[in-house]
This record gives structure tokens, sequence and C-alpha cells, in this order.
């Protein structure tokens, strides 16, 4: 540990979107999800492959060694698995030397074995760092990104999503909304 304490489907309910977008600040350089952070397609045969994707989107967001960011990512996730279900996982790290959190978002192309709560192979990745000075807001951060995962049309959305520039409009305000320290 380097640096850190430890398909297509229903279209996503317009009167949601209005809720979740309402979080977004006006101030793009503030937000925790910068669009290069954002991977579609991305093809990886396992879990490790899915860690540095988003451990490579994290660093170049932040400007970060991703040997360290992995390092992290992976210390955490031997933990147990962020793998929260429906698909979907959420690797998450205290980092030390970041001031805000930095997210990253992966779509894959295939899903992928990922150890999850129920079984499920992932294909929709959330990756966050937080810094360890943020304390309980790391803890705070992911139960509010779980929240917004579990809104009706929320995971169709983001697999039916087009490209990379309509999944960051709509993963940057759980991103935002959920990361503030």
């Amino acid at each position: 540990m380097h640096r850190s304490s430890v398909a297509a489907g229903p279209a996503f309910p317009a009167p949601k979107v209005a809720d979740v977008m309402a979080s977004i600040t006006s101030d793009p350089s503030s937000s925790a999800l910068a669009p290069s952070s954002v991977g579609l397609g991305i093809t990886v045969a396992t879990k490790d492959g899915v860690l540095k994707e988003v451990a490579l989107r994290i660093a170049a967001a932040g400007g970060l060694d991703v040997g360290a960011v992995m390092d992290d990512l992976r210390a955490r996730e031997a933990l147990g698995s962020t793998g929260v279900g429906a698909g979907i996982a959420i690797p998450h790290a205290r980092f030390m030397s970041i001031s805000r959190p930095i997210g990253a978002f992966v779509r894959l192309a295939r899903p992928v074995e990922f150890e999850a709560i129920d079984g499920a192979p992932v294909d929709l990745v959330f990756g966050l760092l937080t810094p360890v000075h943020c304390g309980n807001a790391h803890l705070q951060a992911l139960a509010r990104i779980s929240r917004a995962l579990r809104t009706p049309g929320l995971a169709a959305s983001l697999r039916a999503a087009p490209d990379a520039l309509s999944l960051h409009a709509l993963v940057a305000p759980i991103l935002d909304a959920g990361a503030a320290c």
C-alpha cells in the first residue's frame, strides 16, 4: 500500500434524471469525474484488468502514479469484493496524496467475473478515490452512489448510452453528489 489508509433497455425516466442532474456542480473542474475518465466498450478478461482500467483513468485525471492507485484498489478489493450486484462494481480506496475525490467509470464490452455479492459478472464499474482527510465522507459517498444506482432504469440507461459523452452526463452527477468531502 503506497499512499492510502487502507445492452439496451428502457430509457432513464425523465423525472429521475432531473433529480440526479440537479446535484451537479456548475464548475466542471470541481467534478469528481473528468470526461476523459469515462471508458466505453472496454475489453478486459479479469477482475484485475477491470481494476487496471479504473486505475489508469483515475491516475490520469489526478496526475497520480498508476501503480500506487492500482495497489490501493487491489488492497481494498482484498478486503472483500466491491461488486455490489446487478452487474455493477464500485472499486474504491482512500488515498493520501489527493485533495478532492477523483472518479472513473468504465462500461465493459463483455461482463467479467468480479466475485460480486450476487455472483453475477460485472459490466458497469464506478471507481472512486477519496482523500484520507475526508473521514466518514468516504462511506457516505459510497452510500449515496449505491442509492443512486437503485434508481429504476439507471443501469439500463448506462448500458444503452450511445457514447462516452452520454455516459459522462449520466455518471458525473452521481459521483459528484456522492463524492463531496
